[in-house]
């Protein structure tokens, strides 16, 4: 013996009206039979006799109250929401009374929608689907809109979408209730050919002659079945429902549909691009004028010298203290072992008298460097007003060659004057002078020019450059070094590299005590400042973002509200929960993706202007652009994720009887 294609036993349908103390409605009762493949079934009554409730107790979008159904052999009545879908998406097709078509998709699209949610390749679909159009007479309408069609091709369409995932069972409710005579005729005839076909049609009416076309009639009151004639005999073809993939409704599918909604609801993609393009603009805005911040403090920090260790260490002797020894091989040593380090400078200065024909400077400092370029002890180029500084060939070769100050060529030599080719005294030693330095960096801007000396402060100009080794060997008769200087590549880490250091030299030097000594107050304050206003930048950024997303929000729950009965179209044809989800949080993606983009160029483009406006450094850095464009697209995807759970968690049948 064959079990019947749908079996229902003892079904009963409750509803619950509340706590307002009225008893609950019971629309079905009891209710048992079975529905074979090939039969064509027309279920009868009057209005409040359970006609409706049992379609969609046997579609599978309402589940009994009490009683058991099933569906080829499978219990329907216990399985998930998920489970639920699937077994709709295989079996089931819909015909309403009110067609239920998607205004703005065309009629391929409509007939091909069940087919999107197997997983089907979409050049497949397509194909099918105006091969079904043709099919059912209207090959000539695949590209208009139902607007454009007449209320016969409109079912026509609708029972075409019911038979596009196979569709063993087609389940019309009042599918000739608002159409002709003739049109009516027409689905009629179709729906009978179906059944020849194997397809078990079951149709809910009120009108006698499609009562009379049907080859069973079932009728019901108040919940009951009165009266089922079985006299309906089931054609011998068989339809199999099309399976598909379990992985439903595809990103590309998703994507899509949202730009096929941005195309029909063009002033709520309008408002959803512009709200998340002002909040990513202002991202990249407030980005800028934390990254110029930075910037301009990083140069701040650089001319207080706050990426500088020095280095030292002394000890005690008799009544004396005496220099840890420091050389140039411990400068070289630096340089090459201890990771972070920008450069090395080795210092060895003296203070000298300085004389020219019958002028002289009694403390001047002198510096012995091995750099081929003037530098201030920050480090920073130090630009020559005249000649050039002593080369490498100089240093090899002991020359006794000078860059000095301009105060020193002004008090000398006289003011303004050609100082090249002069010959100066340093503590009674011949130098050649091969430039003049011009003036001093620090004295742009906030920077410190002046140093203290026993003949009281002195601009840090009054100074003369000579070759390290001409210093070392000729001047001085030593190579012990005053300190060592070592500038790092990363602030950040300049603790690490200083104790790098430390335990080099006191390795070298067999010795526990090199001290290593920056300016860490003035570091850490100026980070600090840099850093509360990164936050509070932050901060802003984010309630701007914030406004953004809430309204994206909004505009998205608006949709929800306005295309409910879409939704329940869709999980009448199969799509599950998370096809639902995917599909709103697609039509939230691809504006908010757009606002990003549009809202990255804005703030990219309006820089010059926000540099005027706020009276403050703005700088752009690469990763902006990456940045900028997540922030639009997770707007769209956080913000979007309430909208679409709220979507997927509709009732199907609420959800088909919002008008």
């Amino acid at each position: 013996m064959s079990t019947a294609l749908l079996q229902l036993e003892g079904v009963s349908r409750t509803f619950d009206d509340g706590d307002d103390g009225e008893a609950a409605i019971e629309a079905l009762a009891d209710v048992t039979l079975e529905v074979d493949a090939g039969e064509f079934v027309c279920v009868i009554g009057p209005s409040g006799s359970g006609k409706s409730t049992l379609l969609h107790i046997l579609g599978c979008l309402d589940q009994p109250t009490s009683g058991a159904y099933r569906v080829a052999g499978e219990d329907v009545t216990a399985l998930g929401a998920d489970d639920l879908a699937r077994r709709r998406r295989e079996t089931f097709g819909f015909v309403f009374q009110n067609y239920n078509l998607l205004e703005s998709s065309t009629a391929r699209d409509n007939v091909e929608m069940p087919a999107t949610y197997t997983g089907e390749p979409r050049r497949q679909r397509r194909r099918r689907a105006a091969e079904i159009l043709r099919a059912i007479g209207l090959g000539d309408r695949v590209d208009h809109r139902p607007a454009e069609l007449s209320g016969g091709e409109q079912q026509r369409v609708t029972i075409g979408r019911a038979l596009m995932n196979g569709a063993q069972v087609i389940l019309a409710d009042e599918p000739t209730g608002a159409v002709d005579t003739a049109q009516r005729d027409k689905i009629l005839g179709l729906l009978e050919r179906l059944a020849d076909r194997g397809h078990a049609i079951i149709v809910v009416s009120h009108d006698a002659a499609v009562a009379a076309r049907a080859r069973r009639r079932i009728e019901l009151a108040d919940g009951r079945v009165v009266s089922d004639d079985g006299t309906g005999k089931a054609s011998e073809g068989t339809v199999a429902g099309r399976v598909g993939q379990p992985g439903a409704m595809p990103w590309l599918a998703a994507v899509r549909g949202g730009w096929t909604w941005m195309r029909s609801h063009r002033l709520a993609a309008a408002l959803t691009v512009a709200s998340d393009a002002v909040g990513v603009w202002s991202v990249v805005a407030l980005l800028g004028l934390a990254e110029g911040a930075h910037r301009d403090a990083a140069g701040i920090l650089e001319r207080m010298g706050a990426n500088r260790l020095n280095v030292g260490g002394y000890e005690f002797s008799g009544q004396r203290f005496v220099l840890f020894p420091q050389t140039l091989a411990d400068a070289h040593a630096i340089a090459e072992q201890v990771a972070n380090v920008q450069s090395v400078v080795p210092v060895l200065n003296r203070r000298s008298a300085v004389n020219a024909g019958s002028q002289g400077i009694d403390d001047v400092m002198v510096r012995a460097v091995i750099h081929t370029e003037p530098r201030t002890t920050d480090n920073v180029l130090w630009p020559l007003e005249q000649g050039t500084f002593p080369t490498e060939g100089d240093n090899d070769s002991l020359a006794q060659v000078a860059v000095i100050g301009r105060p020193i060529r002004d008090r000398l030599i006289g003011t303004d004057a050609n100082a090249l080719g002069t010959t100066i005294f340093l503590d009674g030693t011949p130098f050649e002078v091969k430039g003049v330095l011009g003036p001093h960096p620090g004295r742009e801007g906030e920077g410190v020019a002046f140093a203290t000396t026993e003949s009281g402060l002195v601009w840090q100009e009054t100074v003369v450059f000579i070759p390290f080794r001409t210093g070392a060997e000729v001047l001085y008769g030593t190579d012990q070094l005053n300190f060592i200087q070592v500038f790092v590549d990363d602030v950040s880490r300049i603790d690490e590299t200083a104790a790098d250091v430390r335990d080099l030299m006191n390795r070298r030097h067999d010795r526990e005590g090199y001290t290593l000594t920056n300016r860490a107050e003035q570091l850490a304050a100026h980070m600090e400042l840099s850093n509360l206003h990164a936050t509070i930048l932050g901060a802003l950024a984010g309630v701007s973002l914030l406004a953004g997303g809430l309204a994206v929000m909004g505009v998205t729950l608006a949709a929800v509200s306005q295309r409910t009965r879409e939704i329940g179209i869709r999980m009448a044809v199969g799509a599950r929960r998370r096809d639902i989800t995917l599909q709103f949080l697609a039509e939230t993606a691809v504006p908010t993706t757009l606002g990003g983009g549009a809202g990255t160029l804005l703030g990219l483009a309006t820089t010059p202007f926000l540099v005027w406006l706020a009276d403050a450094p703005v700088a752009l850095a690469p990763w902006f652009v990456p940045v900028a464009l997540a922030c639009g697209i997770a707007t769209g995807l956080v913000f979007g994720i309430v909208p679409a759970r709220r979507a997927s968690r509709l009732d199907p049948v609420a959800a088909l009887a919002t008008t």
